[in-house]
C-alpha cells in the first residue's frame, strides 16, 4: 500500500506543478504539461490543416471509407459495429464496477476482453483505410506540434533535446500523459495524494489551490479540479456505503438504487438461470439488462 500511496503522491505532484520528468536511456527530460489554452490551439490548428489538405486534393476519412464501401473492402455494417462495441464496452465497464461476486466478475470480464479484441481489430482495419486521409495527416502534424512545445532538457523549458532522442521522449511523454489523464489516476491522486481534503476544507475553492487563472492552468489541473468537485458533491449528497467509503473510484461510480430498481434488478439466481440456458456461458449484455 505504501508504494501505491507514493505513486498517488507523485501523480499529484506532477499534475499540480505542471510537468513530469521522463527518461530515455538514463537521459532525463522535462515534459511540460499542455495548458488548457494550448490544447484549444492544437485543435484549432488541426482543423485548419484538415481544410488545407482537402483543398490540396487529399481525401477525407468519409471519402476514403465511401470509396472502399463501393469497392467492397469496407461496409456500413462495420461502421455500425464499431459504434455498437464502443457503447457496449462503456456500459459493460460501468456494470463491472457494480458486480461484487468474484465468479461473476471473471465471467463478465472475459466477455469484455473479447469485445475489446473485436473492437481493436476492426479499428485497425479502419485505420489502414484512413491512413492517408486529411484528418490523419492533420493528427500527425498535431502530435509534432505537441512534442515540439512540450519536451525540454531543463526545468526552465528552454533547451530542446537532440533530434535522435526526440522520438523516444515523445513516446514516453504521451504514455505519461495518458496515464495522468486517466479518470481513475486523477481521482486517486486527489483523494490519496492530499489534494481532496484541502479542496473540501476550502469548500471547493480551486483557484487558490492551483495558484493560477484559467488561461494559465494545464488541462490535467482542470481535470483534477473538475473530478475533485464531482467527488465532493457525491460525498456530500449521496449516502455512501461503508464498504466503499475509502475508494474514490467506487464512490464516483456508486448510484443509489430506488426501491423499484432493486425489485426489478437481476439477482444471482437470474444469472444462474441464464448460464444454465446457455450451457454455462453468459454474455456481457446479460449484466446490462
Amino acid at each position: 500500500m505504501k508504494s501505491e500511496d507514493n505513486k498517488y503522491s507523485v501523480d499529484l505532484l506532477d499534475v499540480v506543478r505542471g510537468y513530469s520528468v521522463i527518461t530515455h536511456l538514463d537521459k532525463p527530460c522535462y515534459f511540460k504539461h499542455f495548458s488548457v489554452i494550448g490544447l484549444l490551439e492544437f485543435d484549432y490548428l488541426q482543423a485548419i490543416d484538415i481544410v488545407e489538405s482537402t483543398r490540396a486534393g487529399i481525401k477525407t476519412e468519409k471519402e476514403l471509407l465511401d470509396l472502399n464501401i463501393k469497392r467492397g473492402s469496407w461496409s456500413i455494417a462495420k461502421e455500425e459495429k464499431i459504434k455498437s462495441l464502443e457503447w457496449t464496452l462503456k456500459k459493460s465497464m460501468s456494470a463491472l464496477n457494480k458486480i461484487s461476486d468474484l465468479a461473476q466478475r471473471r465471467v463478465f470480464y472475459a466477455q469484455i476482453e473479447s469485445q475489446e479484441r473485436d473492437l481493436k481489430n476492426i479499428r485497425a482495419e479502419r485505420a489502414q483505410i484512413c491512413a492517408y486521409s486529411a484528418e490523419h495527416l492533420a493528427e500527425v502534424k498535431k502530435v509534432k506540434r505537441m512534442t515540439n512545445e512540450s519536451i525540454f532538457l531543463d526545468k526552465d523549458f528552454t533547451q530542446k533535446p537532440f533530434k535522435e532522442d526526440e522520438v523516444y521522449f515523445m513516446v514516453a511523454m504521451f504514455a505519461r500523459y495518458r496515464e495522468l489523464n486517466d479518470r481513475e489516476t486523477l481521482l486517486r491522486a486527489s483523494y490519496f495524494g492530499g489534494f481532496f481534503e484541502i479542496f473540501a476544507a476550502q469548500g471547493g475553492n480551486s483557484a487558490q489551490l492551483i495558484g493560477g487563472t484559467f488561461c494559465e492552468m494545464t488541462g490535467l489541473q482542470k481535470s483534477l479540479i473538475v473530478l475533485s468537485n464531482s467527488l465532493l458533491n457525491k460525498v456530500k449528497n449521496v449516502n455512501i456505503p461503508d464498504e466503499i467509503a475509502g475508494d474514490p473510484v467506487k464512490i464516483m461510480d456508486y448510484e443509489e438504487q430506488e426501491e423499484k430498481d432493486i425489485k426489478t434488478s437481476h439477482g444471482v439466481d437470474d444469472l444462474k438461470a441464464k448460464m444454465q440456458a446457455r450451457g454455462g456461458k453468459l454474455k456481457a449484455e446479460d449484466f446490462l439488462s
